[in-house]
C-alpha cells in the first residue's frame, strides 16, 4: 500500500507529520530505519578513523585499510584498492571541477559557458564525435532525475510534499495496454476496467484490473525493454530488485521464455486475459517510434552542436541543474530522518563533534580543500550501499556512490551558510546548483536518471544531516532549518520550471522510466 504524502506548508515551511515523513524515507530510500541507522554509523565510523589518521597515513592507504574492515564486501584486494583510488579521483576531481567553475564565474563569465566548455571536453576524453549527442545523454540524466523528484516533492503542481518513492514509468505502454483492455471489455459488455494508478511506490502497480464494485482483481507491472540480452539483464536485474509479489509482469515476448526460466514462481507473460477480456504487450519498436516522434525528434535540431546552439544547449542543461538543486534542497523528510539517526546514534556515545567537518561547514561554499572529509564520507557511503542498505544504490558503482555524496555534503554546507544569514535563498539555491552543474559530467553514462533523483535528493538529504550533526549541534540544526527555511523558494522555482509540465506529462511523453527505451 502507498505510503501518504508528508506535505509541507508552502509559506511556514513546517512538514505537518514529521515522524511519518521520516518513517516514510527510511522505508523507500533504506528499506527500514535499521538500514538508516547503520548508514548513519558507517559514515560516522569513516569520518572518526580518518580525524585519527590522517596526519599518520596517506589517503589512499588510509581508506584501503578501512575498507579492508569490511571484507565480505570485495572479491579481492584488488577490486578492493582500485575502489579506494576510484573514491579518491571521484572526490578530487569534483573539487577540481567546482574551483575551475567558480574561478570561470569570478571573471563575470556565465556558468552555460562553462559547462559548454565542459561538454566538449566530456564528449573528447568519451571518444564521442557527435557533441551534440553527448549533451544529449546529460541533459536527458538531468531530466530523468528532476522527473522523479518533481512528483515525489509535488502534488499536482500545487502543493510541496514528499511522498512515497516515485518510480517514473513508461507512460506509452501502461496506457496503452490499459486502452486496449478497457476498449475489449467494452465490446464484450464486461464490467472490468484496468487503471493506472497516478501515486506508485517501489513495488507498487503499474496496471490496476478492477471489478465493477471497484474491487482490485489483479496487479500488473509493465515492464517494456529491448529485445535484447542487454535488455534482458536489465530486466532481471530489475525484478531481484524489487518485490512484485503475486503481481502479474508483462513484458516483450522475446523476455517471457527466459524469465520464466529465472523466475519460475512468478507470473510472466507478453498478453493478461481476465474472464475473456485481455491485453497485449505491442512490441518494442512500436513504443520506441512513439516516443522518438514525441521527444527525439524535436530535439534532434536543438542538440545539433554548433557555435549558434551550443550556449542553448548548455542554458538548457544548467537550468535543469539548478531545478535539481531545488528539489533536493526539498527533501526535509530525509534530512528529519538524518537528524533522528544521529540524535540515536549520539546517544550511543559516539563522537558527535568532528573538528574536520567544522572546518568544512565553516569553509567558504568556493573551497576545495577539504578532500579528505569528502573521501571519508564517501567511502562510508560505498560501505552501506555494498551492503545493502540503501535501496537506491544497489549495485551502483563506487565512483558515482562518492559522487553522491560530494554533492551532499556541499550542499549541507549551503544550508548551513543560508541558515546563518550569509547567504539569501536564491543565492543559496545557486550555489547549489553550481556544485550540480560542475558534477554533471559524471552523470553522462551513470546510473539510470530515476535512481539518480531519488540518490541526490533522499540520500543526499540524509547524508549532508547526519554529517551536520557530527561536525556540531548547532551545524547539524542549522542545516535543518536551512532546509525547512529554504523550501518556499525551491518549490516557486520548481514549479516556474515545470509549469503545466505534470498534467500534461503523460500526453506529452515528457516523463519516461530511465532505460525503458534506450
Amino acid at each position: 500500500m502507498a505510503n501518504l504524502p508528508a506535505i509541507i506548508d508552502n509559506e511556514t515551511g513546517e512538514i505537518l507529520n514529521e515522524e511519518k515523513a521520516a518513517n516514510q524515507t527510511a522505508s523507500d530510500v533504506f528499506g527500514n530505519e535499521e538500514n538508516a541507522q547503520k548508514t548513519g554509523n558507517v559514515i560516522s565510523t569513516f569520518v572518526d578513523s580518518y580525524t585519527r589518521h590522517k596526519n599518520s597515513l596517506p589517503l589512499d592507504v588510509w581508506l584501503n585499510q578501512e575498507f579492508a574492515n569490511y571484507p565480505n564486501l570485495w572479491t579481492n584486494d584488488a577490486e578492493r584498492n582500485e575502489t579506494a583510488l576510484t573514491v579518491i579521483k571521484t572526490v578530487q576531481d569534483a573539487n577540481d571541477e567546482k574551483a575551475d567553475l567558480y574561478a570561470h564565474l569570478d571573471k563575470g563569465k556565465s556558468r552555460e559557458s562553462w559547462l559548454a566548455k565542459k561538454i566538449e571536453q566530456g564528449a573528447n576524453a568519451a571518444g564521442v564525435v557527435e557533441v551534440g549527442k553527448y549533451a544529449q545523454g546529460i541533459d536527458k540524466a538531468l531530466a530523468d532525475a528532476t522527473d522523479e523528484m518533481r512528483d515525489m516533492i509535488l502534488n499536482n503542481g500545487q502543493d510541496f510534499v514528499v511522498s512515497s518513492a516515485r518510480q517514473l514509468h513508461g507512460f506509452i505502454a501502461e496506457a496503452d495496454l490499459a486502452n486496449q483492455f478497457n476498449i475489449n471489455a467494452s465490446t464484450t459488455g464486461s464490467t472490468l476496467k484496468a487503471e493506472v494508478p497516478s501515486i506508485s511506490t517501489l513495488n507498487s502497480p503499474d496496471i490496476l484490473i478492477k471489478d465493477a464494485a471497484g474491487n482490485v482483481v489483479e496487479s500488473i507491472q509493465v515492464k517494456l525493454y529491448q529485445p535484447n540480452e542487454t535488455g534482458l539483464k536489465a530486466l532481471i536485474k530489475n525484478i531481484e530488485t524489487h518485490d512484485y509479489g503475486d503481481s502479474t509482469i508483462i513484458v516483450n515476448k522475446e523476455h517471457v521464455e527466459a524469465l520464466r526460466e529465472k523466475f519460475p514462481d512468478l507470473k510472466i507473460a507478453s498478453k493478461y486475459e481476465h474472464d475473456g477480456v485481455s491485453m497485449t504487450m505491442d512490441d518494442y519498436e512500436k513504443h520506441k517510434a512513439a516516443q522518438q516522434k514525441a521527444q527525439l525528434e524535436a530535439e534532434l535540431k536543438q542538440y545539433d552542436w554548433n557555435d549558434a546552439s551550443r550556449i542553448d544547449i548548455a542554458k538548457s542543461i544548467g537550468k535543469k541543474a539548478l531545478v535539481a538543486a531545488a528539489f533536493t534542497a526539498g527533501f526535509q523528510s530525509a534530512r528529519i530522518l538524518g537528524r533522528r539517526v544521529w540524535n540515536s546514534l549520539t546517544g550511543k556515545d559516539i563522537q558527535s563533534t568532528n573538528e574536520d567537518l567544522q572546518e568544512f561547514f565553516e569553509s567558504s561554499v568556493k573551497s576545495s580543500t577539504n578532500v579528505g572529509v569528502q573521501v571519508a564520507v564517501s567511502g562510508g557511503l560505498v560501505v552501506a550501499a555494498k551492503s545493502g542498505w540503501i535501496n537506491v544504490l544497489k549495485n551502483t558503482p563506487a565512483g558515482e556512490i562518492a559522487n553522491i555524496a560530494y554533492v551532499a555534503i556541499e550542499n549541507a554546507k549551503c544550508l548551513y551558510k543560508f541558515a546563518k544569514g550569509e547567504m539569501t535563498a536564491t543565492e543559496t539555491l545557486d550555489a547549489m546548483g553550481n556544485t550540480s552543474a560542475s558534477a554533471v559530467g559524471g552523470l553522462y553514462g551513470a546510473m539510470q536518471g530515476a535512481a539518480y533523483g531519488l540518490a541526490f535528493g533522499g540520500v543526499g538529504a540524509f547524508v549532508g544531516a547526519v554529517v551536520g550533526g557530527m561536525a556540531g549541534s548547532s551545524v547539524g540544526e542549522a542545516v535543518y532549518q536551512g532546509g525547512k527555511a529554504i523550501a518556499k523558494t525551491a518549490v516557486k522555482l520548481v514549479k516556474s520550471a515545470y509549469e503545466g509540465v505534470k498534467s500534461a506529462a503523460k500526453s506529452t511523453l515528457n516523463t519516461l522510466t530511465p532505460g525503458l527505451f534506450s
